[in-house]
């Protein structure tokens, strides 16, 4: 239903109201709470500073896990990723369509596929592996290095949990 306008403007309504706190109730204190709000910054950050958001934070670590184990196994790729099998295949298809890595059928088990990385796999590998540095070091340098350890090691013994 529309409004008739007297021809005046409310100033109180276009006003700026005075921003007032939010009540957080117990969301600082969760562990899930911060891990995640701390996950939102890093990938924000990523998709602005590495490959300028053309690939994302999973590709980039099954680049790097395929570089340092030339013919690992998908199967493998997915455990050390924390991702199914599924999500894994989808992932290596959009890697072997970019050119960056190969599929090789094992001749020990036919239902194996190597994974190893191209020349041009080697060369984007080397030029994210200098943006992703520089993304991290933005977030690392909040921490002394003692911290920085004490941090990651905290946070491998979380994600070593079985549910």
């Amino acid at each position: 239903m529309k409004r008739k306008s007297n021809g005046r403007q409310n100033n109180t309504l276009r006003k700026a109201r005075p921003a007032r706190p939010i009540d957080t109730d117990i969301l600082p204190s969760l562990l899930g709470y911060n891990i995640r709000r701390a996950q939102i910054a890093l990938w924000r950050d990523f998709a602005r500073t590495v490959a300028a958001g053309e690939i994302r934070p999973g590709m980039f670590s099954a680049l790097a896990l395929a570089r340092a184990n030339p013919g690992i196994a998908q199967v493998e790729l997915a455990s050390e990723l924390g991702i199914d099998k599924a999500s894994m295949v989808s992932l290596i298809d959009r890697l072997e369509d970019a050119g960056w890595i190969v599929r090789t059928r094992s001749s020990e088990d036919r239902r194996r596929q190597g994974i190893s990385l191209t020349p041009a796999g080697e060369r984007i590998y080397k030029s994210l592996k200098r943006e992703m540095l520089e993304h991290e070091r933005k977030f690392t340098e909040v921490f002394n290095k003692r911290e920085l350890e004490q941090l990651i090691q905290l946070l491998q013994r979380l994600h070593s949990v079985q549910p």
